[in-house]
């Protein structure tokens, strides 16, 4: 969206792309982590495996022109659930010092039971790639490139992405809180 937005306009994206994830994955993570983030280490036998999985965009960390609003919600989604993903790993300072190889143990379990992966699926076929291919109102160069992708069928298809992302969780490799395209895997 260009910069001329209203207020109205721009606060209803921001509620719809950022407000709302970042409610939602609060309310997931409290629902399944009952024990604070300290105290977590210490039970982490009895920790359930817990993957929270943002869907990023390339938007999140490269500037787009035309695309302000939308570049900022995902930047913003990102960070939260960075953040998040910080907030709950077991792999701080006070952990680590003096801790036994017991402790170590339950460290990294802890570690492994918490995940967040912020996930760039792509640019997929998808309605939003419809409506950038068609705006009169987008940036030259982007409007070029989604159009042509669109007519050359060279838009990642929704199936690829998920099988993808079902592939990235299995192994579960990534660093808690990284962002991962399509693309890096």
């Amino acid at each position: 969206i260009p910069g001329e937005s209203s207020m109205k306009e721009l606060r209803k994206a921001i509620d719809l792309n950022v407000t709302s994830t970042m409610w939602v994955s609060s309310q997931f993570t409290k629902t399944f982590l009952t024990t604070s983030p300290a105290e977590s280490s210490a039970s982490a036998a009895k920790s359930p495996l817990v993957r929270i999985v943002n869907i990023s965009s390339l938007c999140a960390v490269d500037p787009f022109p035309t695309m302000s609003i939308y570049c900022a919600g995902k930047a913003a989604r990102d960070m939260f659930h960075s953040v998040l993903a910080k907030e709950h790993s077991s792999n701080s300072k006070e952990n680590d010092e003096g801790a036994d190889d017991k402790e170590d143990e339950s460290s990294q379990e802890q570690k492994q039971s918490f995940k967040v992966l912020n996930y760039a699926p792509g640019p997929c076929d998808t309605q939003m790639t419809d409506d950038l291919a068609g705006s009169s109102v987008l940036d030259d160069g982007l409007h070029k490139y989604f159009t042509t992708s669109k007519q050359e069928s060279t838009l990642v298809r929704s199936e690829d992405t998920a099988k993808k992302l079902v592939q990235i969780l299995r192994l579960d490799e990534y660093e808690s809180g990284s962002h991962v395209d399509y693309y890096d895997v």
